[in-house]
């Protein structure tokens, strides 16, 4: 009686660690020099927080990080974004190098400059020249700067959906009344900034615990109607998460 042989199988390789699955639709990463460039786009990250769904990732190295490290965070980052916003203002080598690798990734992205003599003044131009073919958003001071992430930040395929959530969701409230609940759908979705999938208690004790003076009644009827719109997905259960879709 012939031995039996077990069956051949083939190798495979490691899967990649990404996949379009992993990107989270209103998550844009921005890539900027520390020195100068950076605050402009923290203070305008913070007060977009109020008018956009969009989370604004800005990634910086703690005390406890290497270098290898806080790049591997920042591809993560990337990888994970549905666009990317660099600003080459200072010929920055790091936000150069952010930038090919989302280029190499085919990750839409935009490129910022500012065109202010002071934001020229720079020993690193060599790094601008180097993007030199690259199409630019140019931008002469701070409020400009702004008006054009406005722009871009309404025209975002998610800023859309939860437009559109928000007038046929409430239409039949009058034009100023929808505020409250534009204000709390917005206040639910930033708690998962940052957060891949947190518990969705923690969200409801996050937005209690915070200004608005809602129900837990008023917060949970927004989370399923986000929910039933696509914009999040609510998992049901005693440990019930929630995430962006």
């Amino acid at each position: 009686m012939a031995a039996k042989t077990k069956p051949r199988t083939t190798r495979r390789s490691s899967p990649s660690p990404y996949r379009e699955s992993d990107v989270i639709a209103n998550q844009v990463f921005i890539g900027a020099a520390w020195s100068t460039v950076r605050p402009k786009y923290e203070r305008i990250r913070k007060d977009f927080r109020k008018k956009y769904p969009l989370s604004f990732v800005i990634v910086g190295r703690t005390t406890s990080q290497d270098a290898e490290d806080l790049l591997q965070i920042i591809r993560s980052a990337i990888d994970s974004s549905s666009y990317a916003i660099f600003d080459a203002t200072t010929g920055n080598a790091n936000v150069s190098l952010e930038f090919g690798y989302a280029e190499a990734k085919a990750i839409p992205r935009a490129l910022y400059l500012s065109s202010h003599a002071a934001g020229r003044k720079t020993k690193e131009t060599a790094i601008i020249a180097d993007l030199a073919g690259k199409v630019r958003n140019q931008y002469a001071q701070e409020a400009a700067l702004k008006r054009s992430l406005s722009s871009f930040a309404r025209d975002h395929a998610y800023t859309k959906r939860f437009e559109r959530f928000v007038s046929q969701g409430f239409r039949r409230h009058k034009k100023g009344s929808r505020r409250r609940p534009r204000s709390l759908a917005l206040k639910i979705i930033h708690c998962l900034d940052g957060v891949r999938e947190p518990r969705r208690e923690d969200i409801v004790q996050n937005v209690l615990a915070g200004p608005g003076s809602y129900a837990r009644e008023e917060v949970d009827d927004m989370i399923g109607r986000l929910h039933t719109a696509g914009l999040i997905r609510s998992v049901q259960g005693r440990y019930s998460t929630v995430r962006i879709v």
